[in-house]
């Protein structure tokens, strides 16, 4: 997307002289007030950033040990500012849309959010209010909240489609991230691969192999007549049961996606071919894929959108002048 060229509001240029300014005495001209970031020609200033973090620093307190309490706050400012700055660019695009939160949706979300612990509106206040924050400080956290969730109704989800394959693959993952944990059993064949157009017919050879082993010839027996492993060929190409890790990482994942006697795609190495079939493996605790589809296509689903609305807040960037300079 070609970028749209840039001018620089008279705003932008001047807001950190004027609330300098506006925030200095005659006799020390101390400056008691900065702007932070500016989002075309709507500045976020430090005060604001220090009210929105009160919540976070109450946290930090209560949970970091006090010798990395500063590199935790400096990283909270910093992603801080960074949400604020989202914020101004999905507020921007919800005026341009006409898209707005009223005041009874706002009392309605915390009735709700009051219901779902269990809790009266005063009760949620009151917690609130142990973070740091005031009535009107909550209730405009709810707001923008709102609105970044109706605009994301209107710009983004639709955007979201999973597949079966997405599932699937989703699945795949949870399961490999498993299997670095657990040893498995398995058997291999290998072949010598020659360097550059000789090796061409290696290939060929593995893919025949592989072929035929699908197609339900005796792994045992396509090892025991093409393999040049020494330590396996005559056992079959038996590996007994192997740690998770142990031929290089090439091999090594393509051996966790596998499932119990499955065959792999014939894996090139520098010098050689290697086909692995998983004979067995240790007791899965993760339940079948169509146990827990459902579940597995709401994560999937949430991923896509993360993704998407990385996507949509770059879209709202373009055009519009933003600069953080804290």
């Amino acid at each position: 997307m070609r970028r749209l060229a840039l001018q620089l509001p008279a705003a932008a240029l001047f807001a950190p002289l004027v609330f300098a300014l506006a925030f200095t005495t005659p006799a020390s001209a101390t400056v008691v007030e900065k702007v932070v970031a500016i989002v075309g020609d709507q500045p976020i200033l430090l005060s604001e950033v220090n009210q929105r973090a009160r919540p976070y620093l109450v946290k930090i307190y209560g949970s970091v040990p006090k010798v990395q309490q500063d590199v935790a706050i400096t990283e909270m400012r910093a992603e801080l500012i960074k949400k604020m700055v989202e914020e101004r660019l999905v507020a921007l695009s919800a005026d341009k849309l006409n898209v707005n939160v009223t005041t009874k949706e706002v009392d309605d979300a915390i009735k709700l959010k009051a219901a779902d612990e269990k809790k009266s509106v005063a009760e949620v206040m009151t917690d609130s209010a142990k973070l740091g924050m005031s009535e009107a400080d909550y209730r405009d956290e709810v707001r923008r909240e709102l609105l970044f969730g109706k605009m994301l109704e209107t710009r983004v989800r639709g955007r979201v489609r999973p597949t079966e394959d997405d599932a699937k693959e989703y699945f795949k993952r949870l399961q490999v991230q498993e299997r670095r944990m657990q040893t498995w059993h398995g058997a291999m064949i290998v072949l010598t691969l020659p360097p550059g157009e000789a090796g061409e017919p290696a290939r060929t050879l593995a893919d025949a192999i592989v072929k035929q082993a699908r197609g339900g010839t005796d792994f045992g027996f396509l090892a025991r007549k093409y393999s040049v492993d020494g330590a396996t060929r005559d056992k079959g190409g038996d590996l007994g049961w192997r740690q998770p890790s142990g031929f290089g990482k090439a091999i090594d994942e393509a051996v966790m996606r596998l499932d119990r006697g499955e065959i792999s795609e014939p894996l090139i190495g520098p010098s050689t071919i290697t086909i692995v079939k998983i004979v067995d493996r240790e007791q899965s605790q993760i339940p079948d894929y169509a146990k827990v589809r459902d579940a597995v296509f709401g994560r999937v689903r949430d991923e896509l959108l993360q993704k998407q609305i990385k996507v949509w807040l770059e879209e709202l960037r373009q055009g519009v002048y933003v600069k953080v300079q804290l």
